[in-house]
């Protein structure tokens, strides 16, 4: 049964089919190569199908999935008892990131070891084109003389060299210019990503590998458009109205 499968793996589907990427019927190899081998226990059915059939059942699938709401669910770094059903905070991060296919939006107070946190994010801005913004928490050195601009792009760049080591495609990086200027105490400190504008992680732990899969830590994600783009609406809101600055490196 095709409801059976991830919407996020449907939607990649439907896309490879409509724009004539893949030659029906479909074989192992044709959704290997597509990056869709978790499909093959249906291959038989799919191979059922013609193309205009196919679009017909997967579009059709994916309408009736988008009238039904799911509910948030619980998201933990940490020890668990024995009777405790929430979802690991490092497995979810990882999935959302392989899942997107349009925009992520991350805001963090702290990140460590991007080279494995982000390489889903890497390979998905390489194979289908995702943008990525980034707003960082940049700390203040109170005995720099230089512009906060100026401050920013070091800053970035010294993240960039941390937690990118990747060729090719790289987040737009933000800022809030208050954290580096001296005596204010800000900080950013939200700690929550934005898959596609539809499904948003939001909890305490930060992007590290302690937040990740050490300390005690609770969030929720909470797959809901309404919410996910009045949330991607605020941060646009501060980058408009000049709270929120670009500091690409």
């Amino acid at each position: 049964m095709l409801t059976n499968i991830a919407s996020e793996d449907l939607e990649h589907l439907l896309g490879e089919v409509e724009s004539g990427e893949v030659r029906l019927p479909l074989s192992s190899i044709t959704l290997m190569k597509i990056g869709l081998a978790s499909l093959t226990p249906y291959l038989e059915l799919l191979r059922t199908f013609d193309q205009a059939t196919l679009t017909f059942v997967l579009q059709a699938v994916l309408a009736e999935r988008q009238g039904l709401k799911r509910p948030p669910e619980l998201v933990w770094t940490g020890p668990e008892g024995r009777l405790a059903s929430a979802r690991s905070t490092v497995v979810v991060f990882r999935e959302l990131l392989a899942s997107v296919r349009r925009s992520v939006w991350m805001a963090g107070y702290a990140v460590d070891h991007g080279e494995d946190l982000f390489e889903p994010l890497h390979r998905a801005m390489v194979e289908h084109g995702v943008r990525a913004s980034f707003l960082l928490n940049l700390d203040a050195d109170e005995t720099r003389k230089d512009s906060v601009d100026s401050q920013a792009r070091l800053l970035v760049n010294e993240f960039v060299c941390k937690n990118w080591p990747f060729e090719g495609p790289r987040p737009t990086f933000y800022y809030d210019p208050r954290t580096l200027e001296a005596r204010v105490y800000a900080s950013m400190h939200a700690k929550t990503l934005v898959i596609d504008e539809a499904s948003v992680l939001i909890g305490s732990a930060n992007f590290t590998n302690r937040g990740q899969t050490r300390n005690i830590e609770a969030g929720a994600l909470i797959h809901d458009v309404a919410f996910a783009k009045a949330l991607v609406t605020q941060f646009r809101s501060l980058i408009d109205g000049g709270y929120i600055r670009s500091a690409n490196a």
